[in-house]
């Protein structure tokens, strides 16, 4: 064996002992163990005519209060619960996870009762703390019903219910300003009136479907050529006619 061989191998050997600290230390990292703290990012933009938010209809819930579902990359369950009880020093193997966000539920209908959803995936590096935002929009339709100037002078006094699609009954008193949070698919409406004369009368049940999560959607209630006995309700931009059992003029 030459000189230069000897010293070639003597350099290759010192190379590999260099390397293997190295390499070592990039498999400790890949196994040892990571975190993760969590936030919710909630777009809370509804779409109307005009746009508005979710805070305009109801109070938005704390981010604490939402409820979170952790799973590794095999849909094995890490963690369900409040996300404020969540202990984000919690030590997470290195790899892949997704998260669910929730808030309140569809089924769950009424004032004040808004749903968010949403769903995020995520890395964690072994011996690192990752930040990861939960994007949530809301699942629910938004229902306000509203009269016009015209329909209050006409009627001295009047009700609305809303009925949803699940069987849920939402009553709207005269005055009623507050809005309604509705699983989006359909509803259907009907009314008791009385008019200037005393005389009462009820608004035969319409019914609206195909209803869009993240919207508000009006129910505005007018009367239309007294003279002809005709009360319109415009919903979503389109007017019709909304039929009673008694002519106005009766």
């Amino acid at each position: 064996m030459t000189k230069n061989m000897k010293i070639n191998r003597l350099l290759l050997g010192t190379l590999a002992l260099a390397m293997l600290p190295a390499a070592c230390s990039k498999q400790q990292a890949e196994e040892a163990d990571g975190s993760v703290s969590f936030s919710v990012s909630a777009d809370s933009q509804v779409d109307v005519v005009t746009k508005s938010n979710v805070s305009d209809y109801t109070t938005l819930p704390q981010t604490g209060k939402f409820t979170i579902v952790l799973t590794n990359s095999n849909a094995d369950m890490i963690y369900s619960g409040a996300l404020e009880n969540y202990d984000d020093s919690k030590a997470l193997k290195a790899g892949s996870y997704s998260v669910k966000a929730s808030y309140g539920s569809v089924s769950d209908e009424g004032f004040g009762k808004p749903c968010f959803t949403g769903e995020k995936t995520f890395s964690v590096a072994g011996g690192g703390k990752t930040t990861v935002a939960i994007p949530v929009y809301l699942a629910n339709s938004i229902i306000k019903v509203e009269c016009t100037d015209r329909f209050k002078s006409y009627y001295t006094d009047y009700s609305f219910t809303v009925k949803t699609g699940g069987g849920t009954v939402i009553a709207f008193p005269k005055g009623e300003t507050k809005a309604a949070f509705v699983d989006a698919y359909t509803i259907s409406v009907s009314g008791s009136l009385t008019n200037q004369g005393g005389k009462p009368q009820t608004l035969k049940t319409k019914e609206f479907k195909s209803l869009s999560p993240k919207t508000c959607y009006t129910l505005k209630f007018d009367v239309s050529n007294v003279g002809e006995g005709r009360i319109t309700v415009s919903f979503d931009d389109t007017v019709e006619d909304a039929e009673t059992e008694v002519d106005l003029n009766d």
